[in-house]
């Protein structure tokens, strides 16, 4: 019975999930589509226009930071030019960034202010970590 209550209180709980459901993904995947792809590339790797969205570069910048920053950057500043998403857009086209990393949908909807980082873990995308320099 002690050996139980020690164990639980030394547990940490589980990293939180970055939740979003796949119509939302398939949303953003549109919302990109239309709104990021001409500089992004329609495959997210990007060109000398834009940043990659997806693999260890991405994470390597955005992995340890907060949601929110991220969604505020897109939803302050993109695209700098043309007709911007409206609505649930931006966090549509972060659910289809989530995806394109690797993160699994599941039944619950992405809300993007709601996350600390990005990732607790860079294994919670499984895209391997880049090593700093």
């Amino acid at each position: 019975f002690v050996v139980l209550i020690t164990t639980t209180a030394m547990a940490q709980p589980p990293p939180p999930n970055l939740a979003f459901t796949a119509a939302q993904a398939e949303a953003g995947h549109i919302e990109f589509e239309q709104k990021c792809a001409t500089c992004h590339m329609p495959d997210t790797d990007g060109q000398r226009l834009a940043p990659m969205l997806i693999g260890p570069q991405f994470l390597s910048e955005w992995g340890n930071r907060r949601v929110r920053d991220l969604f505020v950057r897109m939803r302050d500043g993109m695209p700098p030019i043309g007709v911007r998403p409206r609505g649930d857009g931006y966090a549509n086209i972060l659910a289809f960034l989530l995806r394109e990393n690797g993160g699994q949908a599941g039944s619950d909807a992405l809300d993007p202010l709601s996350y600390d980082r990005l990732t607790t873990r860079n294994e919670q995308l499984n895209v391997p970590t880049i090593p700093n320099p």
